[in-house]
């Protein structure tokens, strides 16, 4: 299997190719996997991070700036 790398070296007009086994290119996609799952691991965690950030925030706000009602 042939794969391109490095298009943006076109010297000369000649692209660079790395000849995969079969077995190479499923262990480097089999490890793409597992990077991508800790990637949304890890962009779930920063989500609960924010909200729980977010909910601090207004606890603050309202504990420093209570509000008040206007008179009508």
């Amino acid at each position: 299997m042939k794969c391109c790398c490095d298009a943006q070296e076109k010297k000369r007009g000649n692209i660079p190719q790395l000849e995969f086994t079969e077995e190479q290119f499923f262990e480097q996609f089999a490890a793409l996997e597992e990077g991508l799952a800790l990637v949304q691991i890890q962009l779930r965690d920063l989500s609960e991070n924010a909200k729980l950030f977010g909910g601090l925030v207004r606890q603050m706000r309202r504990s420093t700036c209570p509000v008040t009602l206007s008179p009508k």
